[in-house]
C-alpha cells in the first residue's frame, strides 16, 4: 500500500474501490493500522488552523466523528477548525475509519517502528570519510559521529520508545527518560537499549566485530546467537556497567568484559588516534576513515606488521612518516591514494 493512496483516502479523494482496498489493508495487520493512524494524525496536525474553535465547530466535529457516511469526504471542511479541536477530530476519525480498533484495554500494542515511518519524517546524517559531526536528537540527546558513520532518526519521538538506526562509530550522551528507552538498531544484527547514559558504539560494515563501551549509567546489548537451526537461535541480553564493554561477533556469543583502559574507546571524539599493537589491516581501515584516503598495499607481507603509536591532529603525511620510521613500511602519496610497499634493507 502506497503512502500516496493512503493520503488520497485521508483527504477524501479516494474512489470507492480504493477505499475498500485501503480498509482491507488496514485490517490485515496491527502495524498497518498504526501506520495509518500515525499518517492520519500527522496530516491533520499539519493542516489545521491555529485559531480557537467555537462551540458550534466543536459540536460539528463531534457529529462528524460519530457518523460514517461520507465523513472522509467532509474532512477538508473541518480542517479549517481550530487546534483546540484536533484531538477530537483525529481520535474520532481514527476510531471511525480503522476497521480494527483497540477494544481490549489489557492488550499491549507494540509501538510504531522506525521501519514504518514515511521517509519525509526521518532524518539521515552520513559523515563522509575524513569528516566528523555532532547532532542533537529530538529529545535533546547528543551524538558525536565518527567518520564514515550513518544515523537515521525521526522528526520527533512520539511512541513509548525512542528509536534510531545506526552504523559506523558514535559517542552517545542520552537524555534520561525512565518511561521511554532509547533503542539503537545497528547494522550488525544487535541493538543497544538505554534509558539515559553515555557510551561509545563501533559497528562498521567492514569490521568483523562490533563493540559497545559504557561510561556512565547502564545499558543492555541485545544480540542474536544462532543455533544449529533457525529455531534454535536465541536472544542474548548483555547488561553493561560503567567502564565495561561488549563485543558482538557473527555466529558467536557476545563477549562481555572490563577493558584495562576503557576511556581509549572514545579517544577519537577528542581528535586522538591510539594504536596499541594494532594489526596493519586494522590500522589501514582506521586511517582511511579518519583522513578520507585510499590505501593500496603492494606487498602483502606488510599486513604482518603491528603498529603502536598515538596521534592527534597529525596529517596523513606525518602519520605515514612515523610508521615508516618504526617499521619496514615505505609509502608514496598521489592525491588521496597512499601506496604501501615493504622497504628494502
Amino acid at each position: 500500500m502506497t503512502k500516496e493512496l493512503l493520503l488520497k483516502y485521508i483527504k477524501g479523494d479516494a474512489a470507492k474501490q480504493e477505499e475498500i482496498e485501503i480498509l482491507e489493508w488496514i485490517g490485515k495487520d496491527p502495524q498497518n493500522e498504526r501506520y495509518f493512524v500515525m499518517l492520519n494524525n500527522l496530516w491533520i496536525s499539519q493542516n489545521i488552523s491555529q485559531d480557537k474553535a467555537n462551540e458550534r465547530e466543536i459540536e460539528e466535529i463531534r457529529e462528524l466523528t460519530t457518523k460514517r457516511n461520507d465523513s472522509r469526504k467532509r474532512l477538508r471542511r473541518y480542517i479549517s477548525y481550530a487546534a483546540a479541536a484536533v484531538i477530537i477530530l483525529s481520535v474520532g476519525l481514527n476510531l471511525l475509519f480503522v476497521n480494527k480498533t483497540i477494544s481490549d484495554k489489557n492488550k499491549k500494542e507494540e509501538p510504531l517502528r522506525m521501519a514504518y515511518l514515511p521517509t519525509e519524517y526521518k532524518h539521515e546524517v552520513y559523515t563522509e570519510k575524513g569528516v566528523k559531526a555532532r547532532i542533537t536528537l529530538p529529545d535533546g540527546s547528543m551524538v558525536w559521529l565518527n567518520s564514515d558513520s550513518r544515523i537515521i532518526y525521526p522528526d520527533r519521538f512520539e511512541t513509548d520508545i525512542r528509536e534510531v538506526e545506526f552504523s559506523g562509530e558514535a559517542y552517545f550522551d542520552v537524555v534520561k527518560d525512565s518511561l521511554r528507552p532509547l533503542i539503537i538498531n545497528t547494522n550488525k544484527n544487535f541493538k543497544v537499549e538505554v534509558l539515559g547514559t553515555k557510551f561509545n558504539i563501533k559497528s562498521y560494515d567492514n569490521d568483523s566485530e562490533a563493540r559497545t563501551t559504557l561510561f556512565s549509567g547502564s545499558l543492555n546489548v541485545v544480540s542474536m546467537v544462532p543455533g544449529r537451526t533457525q529455531k534454535d537461535s536465541k536472544e542474548v541480553v548483555t547488561k553493561l556497567k560503567p567502564l565495561e564493554s561488549c563485543i558482538v561477533r557473527e555466529k558467536k556469543s557476545p563477549l562481555h568484559f572490563k577493558p584495562e583502559h576503557a576511556e581509549k574507546q572514545k579517544a577519537w571524539k577528542d581528535g586522538k588516534i591510539i594504536f596499541e599493537s594494532t594489526p596493519m589491516a586494522e590500522t589501514i581501515k582506521i586511517l582511511e576513515r579518519w583522513h578520507g584516503v585510499e590505501f593500496v598495499v603492494k606487498d602483502k607481507s606488510i599486513y604482518s606488521f603491528d603498529i603502536t603509536a598515538k596521534f592527534k591532529s597529525e596529517s596523513i603525511v606525518q602519520i605515514m612518516e612515523m610508521i615508516k620510521y618504526c617499521s619496514l613500511v615505505d609509502y608514496s602519496i598521489d592525491s588521496n591514494k597512499v601506496v604501501l610497499q615493504r622497504r628494502k634493507l
